[in-house]
C-alpha cells in the first residue's frame, strides 16, 4: 500500500511539474513578441516615356538653331537596378514644320538625331530635398539631307560629334539649383557649362485650395546661363572664324529664362504650355555671330519663343 501510495505521489508530481513547465512555456509565447525574419528586397523599377514637344523655334543651349517652327520627339526610359542607381537612355530628334527651303534641305524634314546613355545617383536626401549626380554620353548626328558629294559616303558626309557630361540638381522646396558640364571630345574639342535655377509650384498648394482641377495644375519656371571654352563658344554660335580668334575668350555666352503651366491630365501623361526668352550676354560674340549659321540655320542675338510639351510616361 506504501508502494501504491508512493507511485502515485511520484507520477502526481511529474504531472504537475510538467503542465506547469507547458503553462510556461504558453505565457512565455503570448507575452514575448515573435521575431520574424523580414527579406529585404532591392527595389527594382523600369519606367518608359515618350515625349513631344512642339515649339516655335529651335533653340539648344541659348543658340537659336531655326526660328520657325519645329517638333521635338524623344523617347526615353530609366532603370533604377538598386535604389537609388540608375541607368537610361533618350533617342530624341528635330523635325523641321516650315515650308522654307534652304540650300541644306530644312523644309519637313528630320535634320537632327541625338543618342544618350546615363547612368545617376541620389548622393544624399532626406523628406523633401535631395540631391542627384548623373555621368553620361551624348551622340549628335545631323542629317544634310542628301549632299553628298560624289564618291564619299552618307557615313563619311554626315557631320556628328560626342560628348561626355556630368550633371547635378538640387531638389528642394524653395528653389532647385542644378548644373551641366560636358566636353565635346570630337569636333570641338572644347568644354560646355550651364548652370540654373528652375521651380515648379502646384496650383492648388499654392492657394491653399482643394479644388480637384486646380490640384491637377502646375506652375513651373526655369532660368539659366551658360558659358565654355573658346573653341565650344565658336562651334555653338557659328563665330567667324577669323574674327573669333581676335575677340572671343572662355566665358559667359547665353541665357534662357523660361514659364509655363502643365495640366497633368492622369498620372501617365501631362500637356505644358511654355513661353521663353533667349538672348546672348556676350557681346563679341554678337557681334561676329553669322546671321545664317552653316547657310540654313538662323542664329538670332535675342528671341521670344515657346511652345506646347505633351509627356507620355508608362
Amino acid at each position: 500500500m506504501k508502494k501504491l501510495m508512493l507511485v502515485g505521489l511520484t507520477v502526481a508530481g511529474f504531472a504537475t511539474f510538467s503542465f506547469a513547465s507547458e503553462a510556461a512555456k504558453q505565457e512565455a509565447s503570448t507575452t514575448q513578441p515573435k521575431q520574424e525574419v523580414v527579406e529585404e528586397e532591392e527595389e527594382s523599377s523600369l519606367e518608359l516615356g515618350f515625349d513631344v514637344d512642339f515649339y516655335s523655334a529651335y533653340v539648344f543651349r541659348n543658340a537659336v538653331y531655326s526660328d520657325r517652327p519645329v517638333a521635338q520627339p524623344c523617347v526615353w526610359g530609366d532603370w533604377t537596378i538598386a535604389d537609388p542607381i540608375y541607368i537610361g537612355f533618350y533617342v530624341w530628334q528635330n523635325y523641321d514644320l516650315s515650308a522654307r527651303r534652304h540650300e541644306y534641305g530644312m523644309r519637313g524634314e528630320w535634320n537632327e538625331t541625338d543618342y544618350n546613355i546615363h547612368i545617376g545617383t541620389t548622393l544624399w536626401s532626406n523628406d523633401d530635398s535631395e540631391l542627384t549626380l548623373e555621368f553620361g554620353h551624348e551622340w549628335y548626328t545631323y542629317n544634310l539631307h542628301g549632299k553628298w558629294e560624289d564618291g564619299v559616303s552618307k557615313s563619311k558626309d554626315y557631320p556628328t560629334t560626342y560628348e561626355f557630361y556630368v550633371k547635378s540638381e538640387f531638389e528642394n522646396p524653395i528653389v532647385t539649383p542644378y548644373m551641366l558640364w560636358s566636353w565635346d571630345y570630337m569636333r570641338v574639342n572644347g568644354m560646355y557649362l550651364e548652370l540654373g535655377l528652375k521651380k515648379e509650384q502646384n496650383v492648388a498648394e499654392l492657394f491653399d485650395s482643394e479644388n480637384d482641377t486646380l490640384s491637377k495644375l502646375t506652375l513651373f519656371a526655369d532660368w539659366n546661363v551658360n558659358g565654355g571654352s573658346k573653341k565650344y563658344l565658336s562651334y555653338m554660335y557659328a563665330v567667324d572664324r577669323g574674327e573669333y580668334d581676335k575677340n572671343e575668350k572662355t566665358g559667359i555666352a547665353g541665357t534662357t529664362i523660361k514659364a509655363g503651366l502643365t495640366y497633368n491630365v492622369c498620372d501617365h501623361f501631362s500637356i505644358s504650355g511654355v513661353i521663353a526668352f533667349t538672348s546672348i550676354l556676350n557681346q563679341s560674340v554678337r557681334d561676329d555671330m553669322e546671321e545664317d549659321l552653316y547657310g540654313c540655320l538662323e542664329n538670332k542675338d535675342d528671341l521670344v519663343w515657346g511652345g506646347v510639351q505633351a509627356k507620355l510616361s508608362f
